[in-house]
This record gives structure tokens, sequence and C-alpha cells, in this order.
């Protein structure tokens, strides 16, 4: 099964996201903030991250740097944003995606899917 790691502190969004993928079929697994994202990820072992940008300790963006600069990870990574300028600049890798919210769930089911490369 794949795996998701969502990450938001609107715990509201959170159950939303959970209860779309669980419904899809994949397993789903959810952080709060910058900190629990990374502590997630290495227990988890993610095939694909959804990021909401604005976050305390850093946001998404600062999840996404580490990543792909400290634990040299190509993980698929959806950024979720009321501001998608603020990170359009990280979109230029084929596995980034970069959604406004509000994000409708058809929209955001299909950019899992187009990054993992399924159905």
């Amino acid at each position: 099964m794949l795996k998701i790691l969502a990450v938001d502190d609107d715990l509201y969004i959170l159950e939303l996201y959970k209860a779309l993928f669980l419904g899809e079929g994949f397993l789903v697994e959810t952080a709060e903030d910058t900190l629990g994202a990374l502590v997630k990820y290495h227990e988890f072992k993610p095939d694909l991250m959804i990021l909401d940008v604005d976050m305390p300790a850093g946001g998404g963006q600062k999840v996404f740097e580490r990543l792909r600069n400290v634990f040299e990870s190509r993980i698929p990574v959806i950024f979720s944003t009321g501001l998608p300028e603020s990170v359009a600049h990280l979109a230029k890798s084929a596995s980034v995606a970069i959604l406004k919210k509000p994000v409708m769930n058809e929209k955001l089911l299909s950019e899992v899917k187009r990054l993992l490369g399924i159905g």
C-alpha cells in the first residue's frame, strides 16, 4: 500500500485528508508541525508528502528544504497554500505540485496519483 504523510497545523484539514486517502486505499499519517513532519518522515517512510506552507517552526518549505538538502530525499511533495506564489520557485521539479487552498478533493487526489504514477 502506498503511504501519504499529510502535514498541516489545522487539525480539521488533516482529518479531511485522512478520510479522503484512507477511502482511496492509501495508508495515511499526519503531523501538525515541522518537527513532527520530520519525525514522522523517518518513522513512516511515506511515498508522498502533503505540506502546508504556513505552519509554526518554519512551515512546509523548511520541511521540503530539509528533505532535499539534509536527507537527500526526492519524495514527491504537494504544497497546499493560500499563497501559491510564495513557493512557486519550488515547482521547477517534476516531483513537486502546488495547490491553492481551499483544495478540492478531486484535484488533490488527481495530483497525488500523477506524482505517484498511478491510475
